[in-house]
């Protein structure tokens, strides 16, 4: 009996009615999943290399930028950096260490209080801080007197740029504190019990224990708040301190010159490259590993009455800097707006609702996209797929004027295509600023996305696959009811992180376009102070929500750990 082998490029099929042989084609299916993965890299990824194409040009500007006034940008920066990261490492890595290890009156309430500040935008403390300079004018007029012009200058200069820097080292520390309470927690029994008994004094196990175990932990955190000093704006230009960022504005807005903010932009994505990689070095030199067999915590060591009074002040004081003082100003100045017979709320209403619903939107929908895209990438978790999803991750660590000049290229680029045919322009719309906070926060849906797919064990896909439902269905069907509760925590952190986002918004918005967060400074660039408090405290109570979710989404990943 003669049989024939089946070829590479077809399969042999005998039919039952004739007996006769069929050959048939086997075409190869294309890698849907796989398209899908790489189109949505590739659109996060466009407005970023758009920014590098322009690293190489010179604008009409550029020689007067660069011999004027780019050192001050970088300086400025570099500056705040400094000052902002010391200040935050002051206020959380110690609160961090005696919420951890140490009981004392007040601690749980300030495992969770301490991470309020996150809620307030740095604008936002901005209006109130700002106060500060204001009220150093009689002193500020004293020293020019006595000592001259140079002196009254200097001292004015170290008064502004030391409240922006304590404002915002306040504001952002709870970055450094999540990120050092979580190491705390986790550090096992075994290395803090030895050296208890080996007669090391706390401060010893502080600086010789905790604080190397948890260096990994304050690098990633130290990067976090790093890059939100460098994407401010408005503190910034509200403090009268133009950094790199400002400097965006400056040249795009004041000079004209869009090639030349455009470089600009392209060196501080740079920039945010190189610190990247040098988080990402630093942390992968220092890990360390729990053992397994004393994975409990450490026993809470009590302390005396002045010892624990010193705790409670030295958690107190960031979070009066950071959230009490700034919310109880903005609170008092928003009862008399309230009062009076206009408030600034009821005026922005509409403008107000349509940033809501824009927001809502792309919170909804960069939430579903970030599931399906790493479902997909969880199918088939290759190099490549494992890599698009990195690069989806970008745009997170870039500052928001950076992203709004890359979609502006792009978008740019394609109006000046599409203008001579039927396709829709896209500069100026609502379509460029939606398109934006998604490139700019789709990392958000996809850590969440990541950490629930994570929890469903492939056993449940298999039977699924079994009973012969595809990926499709089996998503449909069974992991996206099962995603329920992290994607709803990523959206509404999606919507919060939309509600304060405020460089990005600025150069996007269209025309008598208005959110929470650009209404506030608008009437805070008026000198409205009692009116920009409503606006401002509806981003502050915006955000403790968002806080709320997440730091009980923590509690729950914590718990099925």
């Amino acid at each position: 009996m003669n049989t024939v082998a089946p070829s590479s490029l077809g399969s042999v099929e005998d039919s039952a009615s004739t007996g006769k042989r069929i050959y048939r084609l086997n075409r190869p299916h294309p890698d849907r999943w796989g398209v899908l993965v790489g189109g949505v890299a590739l659109l996060i990824s466009l407005p970023l290399l758009a920014i590098l194409v322009y690293l190489t040009q010179e604008g009409p500007e550029w020689s007067h930028l660069v011999e004027t006034v780019l050192p001050t940008y970088v300086s400025n920066t570099l500056i705040l950096v400094t000052g902002v990261s010391l200040v935050a490492i002051l206020f959380s890595v110690l609160p961090a260490y005696l919420v951890s290890y140490y009981e004392f009156p007040g601690r749980r309430l300030f495992q969770w209080a301490l991470i309020l500040p996150l809620a307030l935008p740095t604008y936002v403390a901005a209006f109130v801080f700002f106060e500060g300079p204001e009220a150093a004018i009689p002193f500020l007029i004293w020293i020019r007197s006595e000592f001259g012009v140079d002196a009254f200058l200097a001292w004015e200069k170290v008064i502004r740029y030391g409240l922006l820097i304590l404002m915002m080292g306040a504001v952002l520390s709870p970055y450094l504190f999540v990120a050092c309470r979580a190491t705390f927690q986790q550090q096992t029994r075994s290395a803090i019990e030895a050296a208890r008994c080996l007669g090391m004094n706390s401060r010893g196990i502080f600086f010789r224990i905790a604080l190397p175990l948890a260096r990994p932990a304050m690098v990633g955190g130290l990067a976090l708040i790093v890059m939100e000093v460098i994407n401010d704006y408005g503190a910034v230009h509200f403090f009268g301190v133009p950094t790199l960022t400002e400097g965006i504005f400056r040249t795009w807005f004041g000079m004209g010159d869009r090639v030349s903010a455009l470089r600009l932009a392209g060196m501080v994505m740079v920039a945010i490259a190189l610190l990247l990689i040098l988080e990402r070095q630093l942390r992968g030199k220092a890990r360390f590993e729990a053992s397994t067999t004393s994975s409990g915590l450490c026993r809470l060591i009590p302390l005396s009455r002045g010892k624990g009074a010193l705790a409670i002040l030295i958690c107190l004081v960031p979070l009066v800097i950071g959230f009490i003082y700034p919310v109880a100003r903005l609170s008092q100045w928003a009862a008399l707006d309230l009062m009076s017979d206009r408030p600034a709320v009821l005026a922005a209403s509409a403008g107000l609702i349509r940033g809501l619903v824009l927001a809502l939107g792309v919170s909804v929908g960069a939430s579903l996209v970030a599931a399906v895209f790493f479902y997909a990438v969880r199918l088939r978790g290759n190099g490549w797929r494992l890599g698009g999803a990195r690069l989806a991750g970008l745009g997170y660590a870039t500052p928001g004027a950076v992203i709004a000049l890359g979609v502006l290229a792009v978008l740019g680029a394609w109006d000046r295509w599409a203008g001579d045919s039927f396709l829709p322009l896209l500069s100026g719309t609502l379509f460029a600023i939606g398109f934006a906070y998604f490139v700019r926060f789709f990392a958000i849906p996809l850590q969440f996305s990541r950490s629930g797919l994570s929890r469903i064990g492939r056993p449940i896909e298999e039977a699924a696959r079994l009973s012969g439902k595809g990926p499709a269905a089996t998503f449909g069907r069974i992991h996206l009811p099962l995603l329920r509760g992290p994607l709803i925590a990523a959206g509404m952190l999606l919507f919060v992180d939309i509600l304060k986002e405020l460089p990005l918004t600025l150069i996007l918005r269209p025309a008598n376009f208005e959110t929470l967060a650009t209404s506030a400074y608008s009437l805070a660039k008026e000198a409205r102070l009692q009116a920009c408090a409503v606006p401002s405290l509806l981003i502050v109570i915006a955000g403790g929500i968002g806080l709320m979710i997440m730091n009980r989404w923590m509690s729950s990943d914590s718990s099925h750990d």
